[in-house]
């Protein structure tokens, strides 16, 4: 007992109840008792209501090992000490405790000791539920979490029964024989690290991580590490969802989304874009952004390299409204509006870009086909006077750049009334449609036509020649048109008649040329229809 209570470091020993029964001048001096007291107080009364109960845990596993256990022994209120205890059952059931202060005091705690302090604290504290297992596949040590996850009961835990810790492991586990198999496995394998995740029965997911202990070639055991991680998959199924949403959004818009990184490499392409641009058999991600082909709005000059809409976005460029044309792997045109700019992340660094493609290939129909309604007969298609007036505009100015002349012929259908009145206006529309289209047979490329109005038409003819010639073309239309009326329909007693007005002998103006054909039309008429004049003064003073 005189070498029990002169030892340099602080010991006591602990009866039921975790009452302390015996302890040397240091562990007196430790817990501050100027004497012993007489009624003898639990250990249990030093610490806090949370390092209580897991002393007690702790008290009941001690084994003949030795084991560490750290906690702050509360003194008084102002008096807290932190220690670490070394403690140790007899094989005569004592239980005896070294005291090891750690603020200051070093009373037989060398740096080794320090640092198992610190180890075991992080094993008790650690978020995680850690089994230490030997080499024969016995329990060595678990803490506190691994008993929280897995609800081993106490007598469980103190009897350190390994075939009911494990039973009480797979009544929880949804898969008991993988989980069986996965054990003999890693134990088959005393080299093998592993990690994987399980599911259990309520619901909860733990991931799982085991590795080997070697003392060089000599297998000591094995570590389990497991941590209930059911509320981070959670939060990446609710994440992983909001990306099938969003992906699905995207994928399924009628508007086409196009990114690519900062290295100019496609790495999205919505289905609508991949319609537009005709990869139904390739996959375009990883392609280089200047592989994509497209066109100016015109639908014929391709963009080069510098103007392609995703490359502008790529070099810092904002796309408002440009518009282009690509053609898919059918060849099929799509006129597309593009808006799109660089994506930037905290303002600095740069991702990539993105473009929106809206498809207005319809919008651009519609425009082209009310600009053709403004400039063309509804009837027959063929230009208006509107049109007519600007392209003969145009034919005159190039005339006079080169030194040629511009005939302009007045069309009076002869009798034409009469098939309205005879046969109906459905017949007479479609007599008007047909003398249009062998009208357009008649004249070359060059030369234009128009529907003036109701049963009369216009052309105008650049010519290099003579008068002689545009007349010799009258006369053909004249022969042409009424053989194709007679051999459609024999019934229809219609023929035509031309006034001829020729620039510059006959005015220079639109307006003066036509008007001076008109009034060479009706005087042809009045000489007997069915022929071709060209006008001079004499007509027009018969006309006013």
């Amino acid at each position: 007992m005189h070498i029990f209570n002169n030892l340099p470091i602080a010991v006591v020993q602990l009866g039921p109840e975790t009452r302390i029964v015996l302890s040397n001048k240091m562990a007196q001096s430790l817990l501050e008792w100027k004497k012993v007291p007489k009624k003898l107080p639990r250990f249990t009364r030093f610490l806090n209501t949370d390092d209580a109960e897991r002393f007690l845990d702790f008290y009941e596993t001690m084994t003949t090992a030795c084991s560490l256990f750290t906690t702050t022994l509360v003194l008084s209120a102002k008096v807290k000490k932190r220690v670490t205890i070394q403690a140790t059952l007899t094989d005569g059931g004592d239980r005896f405790l070294v005291l090891n202060p750690q603020n200051g005091w070093n009373n037989g705690c060398n740096s080794s000791c320090e640092h198992a302090a610190i180890l075991e604290a992080q094993y008790q504290h650690n978020p995680g539920g850690i089994l230490m297992v030997g080499s024969d596949m016995k329990m060595l040590s678990f803490n506190e979490e691994f008993v929280k996850i897995w609800g081993i009961p106490k007598d469980i835990q103190n009897s350190r029964n390994e075939e009911a810790s494990l039973q009480c492991v797979l009544d929880k586990v949804s898969d008991p024989q993988g989980f069986i198999d996965k054990i003999t496995s890693l134990y088959a394998n005393r080299r093998e690290v592993s990690t994987d995740e399980v599911y259990l029965k309520d619901g909860r997911i733990l991931y799982r991580h085991t590795y080997p202990i070697h003392n060089d070639d000599l297998y000591l055991g094995r570590v389990w590490y497991f941590l209930d991680i059911t509320p981070l998959k959670k939060a990446q199924l609710q994440i992983e969802k909001q990306q099938i949403f969003q992906k699905a959004i995207i994928e399924n818009v009628q508007d086409g989304i196009i990114a690519c990184n900062s290295a100019g490499k496609i790495n999205l392409m919505n289905r609508a874009s991949r319609l537009f641009y005709g990869f139904t058999t390739v996959n375009p991600l990883g392609m280089d952004i200047d592989e994509l082909k497209q066109f100016k709005g015109d639908g014929v000059t391709p963009t080069t390299i510098q103007q392609s809409p995703l490359r502008k976005a790529l070099n810092g460029q904002t796309i408002e409204n440009l518009q282009i044309v690509v053609r898919n792997d059918q060849g099929i045109a799509h006129t597309l509006r593009v808006n799109g700019q660089t994506m930037v992340h905290d303002k600095v660094d740069k991702l990539g870009a993105v473009i929106s493609l809206h498809d207005i290939t319809d919008l651009t129909k519609a425009k082209e086909q009310l600009k053709f309604m403004a400039y063309h007969d509804a009837l027959t298609g063929l230009p208006n006077r509107r049109l007519f007036h600007d392209l003969l505009l145009q034919n005159l100015k190039q005339a006079a750049r080169n030194n040629q002349k511009v005939g302009v012929l007045f069309l009076d259908m002869d009798n034409f009334k009469s098939v309205n009145d005879t046969h109906g206006h459905l017949a007479g529309d479609k007599l008007l449609t047909e003398v249009g289209k062998t009208l357009e047979s008649c004249l070359r490329e060059s030369d234009i036509l128009c529907r003036w109005g109701g049963d009369e038409f216009v052309i105008g003819i650049l010519e290099n020649h003579e008068d002689e010639e545009i007349l010799k073309v009258a006369q053909k239309i004249c022969q042409t048109v009424l053989q194709r009326i007679k051999k459609k329909n024999s019934a229809f007693n219609v023929s035509v008649t031309i006034g001829i007005s020729i620039c510059p002998d006959h005015g220079e103006d639109p307006d003066l040329l036509i008007r001076n054909a008109d009034v060479a039309m009706y005087h042809a008429k009045r000489m007997g229809k069915n022929r071709c004049e060209i006008f001079s003064k004499e007509p027009m003073k018969t006309a006013n």
